[in-house]
Order: structure tokens, then C-alpha cells, then sequence
């Protein structure tokens, strides 16, 4: 024990007290101030120059208080534990009498067992204390040596750390490093925590969310020091549903598992491991946890046009699990917040022109905020149905416009144009007829073509002519020529369609084209003809792979007939409503044939890579294509499957938010028409709306629940499809434990869209939540989480490193338990370590005399003053 010591905070300024002492001293006899005030005003000089020296009593500045830090988390070993325990009262019972000591235990929170006091007068029985909540499950050696650091203990301290490292919470190397900056040397002891040769559960990885009929499929790491054989368990609401016996490899092993057939609602999913006892030493990490949320079947929207039949798609999708509704182009709603209750939509051999222009920019905002979209083939879509330059063609992963370096097809077009009496009438202001605005779209027709493609023109009354024969454009003057080919036609007569239609079917049929496409532009109703007759001829045209479309020019015309036509046709069926019409949609139906075009012939299906819209399909037993839209992928689309010719069949891309699928044949009415009676039609249709569908988890609310030392957190994420958020401030929210309890609370914003909850006791588990009410409405979300074992269970692999930076960066001593304390644990530290001890401040007691002595030379001064002027005055007199 050291003697206590006079010590001065600002010593320096003591050397000048002897010279401003004698310069009062020298002052005050030039002027003959008596000798004793001058020696009063050098004593307060003095006694204030001392006061502001900061003198004080040091005590103890040599001593050493050794706080002991022992960890008592759960990861410590029970034998290692105990250990420990006997080698601080080892320590404790080696100390002398002046050394002093402190205990701090501690796991999620430390606590001070034993205050600073005389190492000899600790009884071993600090080890049956502790606190009242217990240690936690949770490690923070950080908090832990931050308390040893500032218990007041008056002198130098040394710091010994028994634990194993494996720190969970905060970061106990900055703790050294202030340690180190303060002269508090920290040593360790290193203590036996989890074994990393036991087996455990690593990591356990699924989805918190999947659509009713998806398999659940979960991958799991399992944790082995040296292999071994193990049991694997996947328990789905309490029960067990699968076991495998699995080899494990010395590290980790991964092992999928899958449960299939789960109902809509929360499952709370376990996967648990065991083994023979030499291999499993630390029961508690054997499971892992999921809350997983099974959503009701997926909804899709089927858009087929009029007259189309799309009861095969529709069953396939049913089948698959899907709620199917089916609906036509006309009826698609043009209000987002309508589309919202479909998962997917489905566009099957729709036209452009058939959706407006709102209904367009619907389908594609509905995908791009995170829904699906399926895009199918056939004779009114893709380049047929006017895509090229359309919003809906932007959300496409292919283009429909014909890009250098790919195979054109050529293409013939035959326009039939009705020239009867009735084209003379425009009901709109009788300046301009409808047969010459049908002979303008004639004109307009002959731009939508390429050079190396046909035109030819068959005008017809009681009789067929031909305006224009069948005749090569040459790129340089096309539309004059047929602008004068066709000036001399006027209307007249009645209307007889069927042989204008044959003679053109005939003269076609002989047109060496990969496209031939004829077009029927009339405003009354044929004369001759049968249904019959019509029926053979439309068969004929079917037959040669020629394809039909129809104009009604007004209401006026055989609507029922035309339609007939180019459903049969594989057409369209326009109806122009009023004459300014005509042009346009003339050189919509040429377009159609000419900038894309459908190729036909036997195709077979090639696998370009791996997908899962083809999980569980053998590409081998792909039926061939018979026909496809002509089409390109776009760069940053995925081609799933292509023609033997390396044109897209079958591919796929992300859509800002959502999915979206081009299927370039069709739904096997047509070009794909082997595919009807294919065994895996289903699975194919059924993987593909899959494959777009937004995930299941993407909600109005998401949820990430997580362990806070004694506290589970759920923190809540919302955002509505517009891009707003939702508030949650009035909402209630319940959370049901894996027992079955049930804590409902508020949850508190913690910014724009964001807010959380905490609850008690976050035992390892999967839980229910519940959010209903504030911004949602009447809307309720349910969804899953998990609280993970406690990493105390798991093993720490930079354990060791922790313990041996602590003892490095402070300059302390790595020691064992295996050896008896050393007596220096309370050793006086080196000279540059030393603090100053405890102190006592003794600068009021010089400040205090210095007042004293000042009064009393002000009183002596006033008296003698007195006294001598009373003097002066007796005499005047």
C-alpha cells in the first residue's frame, strides 16, 4: 500500500509565488505600509497562487483493483462454466490483504456482482447472484467491459475477460481500444463454448409466402464437425410430414426438403435434426423456423376476341390451379385499381386495334407495378394484330418489326372492294364517298408494303373486275400506279360478293408468297351465294394457308356474314363506323400482313435454357409447331424456346415490377393445333402463368421480424400499387406465438411507410401476424415470420480472434484455466500505466484562509486610518 502524497494539478504555478512575494513585499516599503499588513497582503498571495496550483491529497495511486468480467451466456459450456467460477475464487483466495477486486457477470446485459472492495473479504458465494431477469440469450461482452471501465474504483485497474468470444451484440474490440488509450491492460481467459463439431442447424432458407398449389420448397444447411449420420424431420403445423436418414460431410451439408399441397393460410414450418448423443452435444440448435403464408389461388384474366374459343387454355390454367375469368377485348378495364384483383393477365391472339389506346396503357402499368402478363400468338396478334409502335408492343420481350439481318417473308395482299351503288353515299356531308375513301385505303395499303411484295385489287358489283392485277412493287412510285390503276372506278350496280372472292381465291392460290392475306372491303349485303357455298370456298382458302379479313363499311353491310368470313378466315372482323374509317383500317390489315407475318410449316421446338416454365417437361416430346408469329427476341430477354430456324417461340423478361411472357404460336387452335392432345399442355400453360405471377409475398404490407436482446421487432414496409404509402399508425396488430399466445399492439411510425412493434419473450419459432385497421381499412393482411434460435446455440468461428485481440491491443496476457491463477493478477502496473489514484482536492482550504487573512488586513488598515485621522482633527482644534 502506498502513503498518501501531496500532488498539485498546476504545479508550475507554485514558481510564482517567491516572486510575487517579494514584489508585494518590496511595493509595500517603498510606500511604508506597517509591517504587518505587508505581510498579510504576501500571505493572501500566496495562499490564492497555492489554491489555483489544485492541490490534492493522492491515495493509492500505485494500487491495482482487478475487475473480474466472467461470462455467463448459454453458449458456455456447463463443466467450462463451473471451471471458471473456481478460477476467479482461486484468484480472489491468492490475494493479499490490500488488494482489491471486483465481479462482473454478465450474457445479454452485465450486471455487477460484487462492487470494489478487499479481494480477501469476497466469499465464494458471488456465484449463486445474479440477476432477478437472468443472463438472456444473448451475448454483449461490449456492454460488459464498457461497465468494468467505469465502475468507480479509485486506482488502476486490470481487467480479466473469462469467456468464450462469442460475442452476438456490440463490438468489444473498441471497448479494448479505449481500454488501451485509458493504460487498462485486459487480459483473457478463454472459456469452452459451443463445440463447432456438434451437429446443428445452420440456416434454414424458404419462402414467407407462396401461391396455393406451389410446392413449398425449403433448403437447410446443416452443421457437422466430423460428418456422421443424421434424421431430418420437416414439421408443418406441429406434425411431421417428411423424414430422410441424410450422410453428412465434415462442415456443412445442404439438404432440399419440399411439402407439397398446403392450404391457404399460415403454416408454421419447422425442419428439425438429431443424431446418436456423441454427435449431438447441444440439443437447442437442432431446429429452425419459418412462418410461411399460403395465398389463395391466383387470379388471371383471359382476354380471347369475339367468337374465339379459349375453353382448352382456360381448363389447362384451371387445372393448373388458377381462377380463370374470361372476358373480350372490349370489356379489359381501363382503371388500374379494377386490374388489381388479377394476378395475371392473358392476351390470347388479341389485336392491337382491339384494345383503345387506355386500356393498353392499363395492361401495362398493371405489369410493370409487379403483375403478369402472357402475351399468345396467332393470327390477330403480334405483327397481324398491328403491334408494331404500340405501348403494348414496348412491354413485349420481342419486337414485331423486322430488324436487319433477318429472313423477311414475302408477302401478297389481295384487296376484294365492294364498288356497288350504295359506295356513291356519305352519310357524314355528301362530299366524299365511300368508295373513295375505300380507294384511298387502297392507295395507303400499297405504302404498308416493302418492295418485292404484291398488291392486287378486284372491284365488284353484279361482277368481279380486276382494278389492279396482281403486280410486284418496286419501293419508287407504287402508290401513283395503283392511285391511277384504280381512279376510273365509280359505283354502281348491286352487290355480289362470292365470285369476286372466288376469282381472287383462285388467282392467289397460284402467288408464289409466304404471306398471302386477302381483304374483303363491302357496305351491303350479297346477293348470291349460300352459307354452304361460302363455307366450301372460306375451307379452300384455309386450305392453300391463305388468311381472310373482313371491313363492314357501316352498319348497313352483311355484319353477320363478314364475321363469319374472318373467323373461318383466320382473320379479323373490322367494322368502320363511319367512312373516314375506311383508309384506316385498309392499311391497318395491310400493315398487319406486311411489317409482321406469320410463318407456317412444321417447326420443331429448341431448348435455349434452362427454365422453370419447363420444370417437369421434356422438350423431346414438344409436339411440332405448325405456325408462328414472326418475331425477334429483344437483348435483354430470355429466349426459352425457338423454331429449328432460331426465331422465338417462347420467351420471357422482367418488366419493371412484373413478369411478362411472349408466346409466339398459339393456344393450339391453329399453329400449335398438336398441342391440344399433348400430355403436358397443362403443366406447360400452368408453369408459364407461374412463372409471371408476382410473389406471393409482394403485399400491401411487408413484414421483417428480427430478436432485439430480450425484445422480438416487427418491422412493417407498406406501399400501395400507385406508389404511395400507407400508414399504419392506427392500425392493431397481433402476433401469435409459436405456443399459441397472442400479444396485439400498436405499431409506432418510424417513417414514411415504415413502423414496428415489440413484444415480450421472442421464443424461437414461427409466428402469425396480423395487421388490420389505420390506412388498410377494412383490409386485413396476415403474415409470417420467425425468430431464429438464439445464435448463443450456434458456434462462433472468429471467437478465439476476439479474445486474443482484447489481450493484444491493451497489452494484457492470454492465460488458461488450466493453470492456476498467477499471483500477478493484482501486481502493481508499470509506472506508464499508473492513474492518479484517489484524490482528495485541497484548494478550497488556501482559498478559504486566503478570504480570512484578507478581511483581517482590511479591518487592521481601517483601525490604524481611523485612529490617526481622529488624532489630526483632536489637534486642529
Amino acid at each position: 500500500m502506498n502513503l498518501p502524497s501531496l500532488v498539485f494539478a498546476h504545479g508550475w504555478i507554485l514558481w510564482a509565488i517567491p516572486f510575487m512575494a517579494i514584489l508585494v513585499l518590496a511595493t509595500a516599503a517603498r510606500r511604508g505600509v506597517s509591517r504587518l499588513p505587508m505581510i498579510l497582503r504576501a500571505l493572501v498571495l500566496v495562499l490564492l497562487l497555492t489554491s489555483l496550483a489544485g492541490p490534492m491529497i493522492s491515495e493509492g495511486a500505485g494500487d491495482v483493483t482487478t475487475v473480474f468480467v466472467l461470462d455467463r451466456s448459454t453458449s458456455i459450456q456447463t463443466g467450462s462454466a463451473d471451471a471458471a467460477q473456481t478460477w476467479v475464487n482461486q484468484a480472489l483466495a491468492n490475494a493479499e490483504v490490500d488488494d482489491s477486486a471486483a465481479i462482473i457477470t454478465f450474457g445479454d446485459e452485465p450486471h455487477l456482482t460484487i462492487s470494489p472492495r478487499a479481494a480477501s473479504t469476497i466469499a465464494n458465494n458471488w456465484t449463486a447472484q445474479g440477476p432477478d431477469g437472468g443472463y438472456g440469450e444473448a451475448t454483449d461482452l461490449a456492454s460488459a467491459l464498457t461497465l468494468a471501465r467505469s465502475i468507480p474504483v479509485g486506482e488502476q485497474r486490470r481487467i480479466v475477460v473469462l469467456s468464450d468470444g462469442a460475442e452476438n451484440v456490440g463490438h468489444a474490440i473498441e471497448q479494448a481500444d479505449a481500454a488501451a488509450l485509458d493504460g487498462m491492460p485486459i487480459d483473457v481467459v478463454p472459456l469452452a463454448g459451443v463445440d463447432p463439431a456438434d451437429i446443428r442447424i445452420d440456416q434454414l432458407t424458404g419462402p414467407s409466402a407462396l401461391w396455393m398449389g406451389d410446392d413449398l420448397s425449403l433448403v437447410t444447411s446443416i452443421g457437422a464437425g466430423g460428418g456422421g449420420t443424421a434424421k431430418v424431420d420437416l414439421v408443418i403445423d406441429g406434425a411431421i410430414t417428411s423424414s430422410q436418414e441424410v450422410t453428412l460431410s465434415p462442415g456443412q451439408t445442404v439438404v432440399s426438403l419440399s411439402a407439397p399441397d398446403l392450404q391457404a393460410g399460415f403454416h408454421a414450418v419447422e425442419v428439425r435434426v438429431s443424431a446418436a448423443n456423441g454427435l449431438d452435444r447441444v440439443p437447442e440448435n437442432n431446429a429452425a423456423f419459418l412462418g410461411v403464408v399460403v395465398r389463395e389461388r391466383p387470379t388471371a384474366l383471359l382476354v380471347a376476341p369475339v367468337g374465339a374459343d379459349p375453353a382448352r387454355l382456360q381448363t389447362a390454367l384451371t387445372a393448373q390451379g388458377a381462377n380463370v375469368t374470361v372476358t373480350t377485348p372490349d370489356a379489359v378495364p381501363v382503371r388500374l385499381s379494377e386490374l388489381e384483383r388479377y394476378d395475371a393477365v392473358l392476351l390470347d391472339n388479341v389485336s392491337a386495334w382491339d384494345l383503345s389506346q387506355d386500356q393498353q396503357r392499363a395492361i401495362v402499368a398493371h405489369t410493370r407495378s409487379g403483375h403478369g402478363l402472357i402475351v399468345i400468338g396467332g393470327s390477330a396478334s403480334f405483327g397481324p394484330g398491328s403491334y408494331a409502335g404500340t405501348e403494348l408492343e414496348a412491354a413485349l420481350p420481342v419486337t414485331v418489326k423486322v430488324v436487319d439481318g433477318q429472313q423477311r417473308p414475302s408477302v401478297a395482299v389481295l384487296i376484294v372492294m365492294d364498288k356497288s351503288g350504295s359506295m356513291s353515299y356519305d352519310p357524314k356531308d355528301g362530299t366524299t364517298s365511300k368508295i373513295d375513301l375505300a380507294k384511298t385505303g387502297v392507295v395507303t395499303a400499297a405504302s404498308a408494303l416493302a418492295a418485292g411484295d404484291q398488291l392486287g385489287v378486284i372491284a365488284f358489283n353484279d361482277e368481279p373486275m380486276w382494278a389492279v392485277p396482281m403486280t410486284t412493287l418496286t419501293g419508287q412510285g407504287d402508290q401513283a400506279r395503283v392511285e391511277q390503276a384504280i381512279a376510273p372506278l365509280t359505283s354502281d350496280g348491286g352487290t355480289e360478293m362470292f365470285p369476286a372472292l372466288q376469282v381472287g381465291y383462285d388467282a392467289l392460290r397460284n402467288v408464289s408468297a409466304d404471306v398471302r392475306h386477302i381483304i374483303v372491303l363491302s357496305d351491303g349485303k350479297s346477293r348470291g351465294g349460300t352459307r354452304e357455298t361460302y363455307a366450301q370456298l372460306v375451307n379452300d382458302i384455309g386450305n392453300d394457308d391463305i388468311s381472310l379479313s373482313t371491313v363492314a363499311l357501316g352498319t348497313d353491310a352483311d355484319l353477320e356474314l363478314l364475321e363469319y368470313l374472318s373467323v373461318e378466315g383466320d382473320g379479323r372482323y373490322r367494322v368502320a363506323n363511319t367512312p373516314e374509317e375506311i383508309p384506316v383500317i385498309t392499311f391497318e390489315e395491310a400493315q398487319s400482313a406486311g411489317s409482321q407475318s406469320v410463318l407456317r410449316g412444321a417447326f420443331t421446338p429448341v431448348q435455349q435454357q434452362p427454365s422453370t416454365i419447363l420444370s417437369g417437361i421434356d422438350p423431346a416430346s414438344m409436339p411440332d409447331i405448325q405456325g408462328y408469329n414472326f418475331a425477334e427476341s429483344r437483348a435483354s430477354a430470355q429466349p426459352v424456346l425457338t423454331s429449328d430456324r432460331g426465331d422465338p417461340l417462347l420467351t420471357k423478361w422482367q418488366f419493371g415490377l412484373g413478369r411478362v411472357v411472349a408466346w409466339t404460336a398459339d393456344d393450339g387452335s391453329d399453329f400449335a393445333a398438336g398441342w391440344e392432345a399433348w400430355g403436358a399442355y397443362d403443366e406447360f400453360w400452368g408453369n408459364t402463368l407461374r412463372w409471371t405471377l408476382p410473389d406471393p409475398s409482394n403485399q400491401i404490407v411487408s413484414a421483417d421480424m428480427s430478436r432485439d436482446g430480450r425484445n422480438g421487432i416487427v418491422s412493417f414496409d407498406t406501399q400501395a400499387a400507385d406508389g404511395n404509402t400507407l400508414s399504419l399508425g392506427d392500425a392493431s396488430v397481433d402476433i401469435v406465438g409459436p405456443s399459441g399466445d397472442t400479444q396485439s399492439l400498436t405499431p409506432v411510425e418510424t417513417g414514411p411507410g415504415r413502423s414496428r412493434v415489440s413484444f415480450d419473450d421472442p421464443r424461437a419459432g414461427a409466428y402469425r401476424v396480423e395487421v388490420r385497421g389505420g390506412g388498410l381499412g377494412d383490409t386485413a393482411v396476415t403474415l409470417g415470420g420467425a425468430i431464429p434460435v438464439s445464435p448463443e446455440w450456434l458456434p462462433q468461428v472468429n471467437a478465439d480472434d476476439v479474445l486474443a485481440q482484447l489481450a493484444q491491443r491493451t497489452g494484457g496476457t492470454i492465460r488458461s484455466l488450466d493453470e492456476p491463477p498467477a499471483p500477478d493478477l493484482f501486481d502493481t502496473l508499470s509506472a506508464d500505466r499508473r492513474g492518479p489514484g484517489s484524490v482528495q482536492p485541497l484548494w478550497p482550504y488556501p482559498l478559504a484562509l486566503a478570504l480570512l487573512l484578507f478581511v483581517t488586513e482590511i479591518g487592521i488598515r481601517m483601525t490604524r486610518g481611523f485612529g490617526t485621522r481622529g488624532a489630526r482633527i483632536a489637534a486642529g482644534r
